[in-house]
């Protein structure tokens, strides 16, 4: 479906943010709510029934994620890996969360169908080019080209590997072909963290859940108001959080939904505007002019993921990787939402992928 709407001034951004509408009323069921900070955001935590969720029990899920993938974080288990420098043996440890098991294998396939579009071995281009392009100045084709030849998720970089016997398991090792590899799984790990944070609720039978991490969310059941939850997408120009802008509000039923883009922040060099999306096939900012995809899945790492990949493939390229994704992995039950920029600097043009259409209400 592509359509075109009314557009004010289009100005940079760094990321989209979703906005969550929550309803409020004084029939049952009662919501109950936990927020807090994690993640360099924060998190919104929303549910019904008689279970107790504590915030020891979600700060325990959030401290799992941050020991292992936080790259802030010196003694987090990634960072430890980043850090290190040897080819000639192996990095072991006690994979106990299991964090790593399903990211590295969730990762490899996105990799593999995304065309190498979504990697984690990108973080060496990122710090090349600077937070929001600030190195762009000085960074030319050797540079990128040098950085090129240790990134890229291939076995023969960095691979993961597990040590087992036949009655038991024993650890995980990570195997660098080159010691200047380091990884960031940070598209994925927050909506993992969601999937983490869901499944606290779920487990306990909890039949009403919204959790929201970061603007990623994920969603069980109905809200206050006996109906799917609704989360609002925000409209693509630099408003502030105070007084921002909705571009269309999508019900959720049993699905999570995350949301990327790349009009917050971008930069001119040499007449050519980059955004501080970084495509690891290539080692430069993207150049397309899609500037907000917003994804459903069953699950958010999936969610989260997809969108960051459709954010370097581009309108077309991504278009082409969520239909292939719809038919040949329906278990996720994706859908997407596209925002492009036009040559006019009045519209946007809309695409929505197909059986979606009737969840998005467009505002004007």
């Amino acid at each position: 479906m592509t359509l075109v709407a009314n557009q004010r001034n289009i100005y940079t951004a760094v990321t989209v943010v979703i906005a969550v509408f929550f309803y409020s009323c004084n029939s049952t069921p009662v919501i109950k709510q936990l927020t807090g900070k994690a993640q360099g955001t924060t998190y919104t935590i929303k549910y019904t029934g008689d279970a107790v969720v504590s915030p020891s029990e979600i700060d325990s899920v959030l401290e799992s994620m941050d020991a292992e993938m936080n790259t802030w974080r010196a003694d987090s288990r990634i960072s430890k890996i980043n850090n290190f420098d040897r080819t000639d043996t192996v990095y072991s440890f006690e994979d106990e969360s299991k964090i790593w098991s399903v990211l590295w294998d969730m990762t490899w396939e996105i990799n593999h169908h995304s065309n190498g579009a979504f990697d984690p071995t990108v973080m060496p281009l990122v710090d090349l080019w600077g937070f929001g392009l600030k190195n762009a100045s000085n960074v030319d084709s050797a540079r990128v080209d040098s950085v090129m030849e240790f990134v890229g998720f291939r076995t023969d970089l960095i691979d993961f590997g597990e040590v087992e016997t036949d009655v038991s398991y024993l650890n995980r090792q990570i195997i660098k072909g080159d010691s200047r590899s380091r990884l960031d799984f940070n598209a994925i790990a927050q909506g993992y963290t969601v999937d983490m944070l869901y499944d606290l609720l779920d487990e306990k039978g909890i039949e009403n859940i919204l959790v929201e991490l970061g603007g990623e969310v994920r969603c069980k059941g109905v809200n206050a108001e006996g109906v799917a939850w609704r989360i609002a997408v925000d409209k693509p120009i630099a408003s502030s959080h105070v007084d921002r802008e909705y571009q269309a509000i999508i019900s959720v039923e049993n699905a999570s939904v995350c949301t990327s883009g790349n009009y917050r922040k971008f930069i001119e060099v040499n007449g050519i505007k980059r955004s501080h999306s970084i495509d690891p096939r290539t080692g430069y900012p993207v150049e397309h002019n899609l500037l907000s995809v917003t994804i459903k899945a069953s699950n958010a790492a999936i969610a989260d993921a997809y969108a960051t990949a459709c954010m370097v493939l581009g309108p077309e390229e991504g278009r082409e990787f969520i239909l292939d994704r719809i038919e040949n992995a329906p278990q996720y039950n994706v859908g997407a939402f596209f925002i492009e920029s036009t040559d006019s600097t009045e519209s946007y043009k809309y695409w929505v992928s197909p059986g979606w259409e009737e969840m998005i209400t467009l505002l004007d």
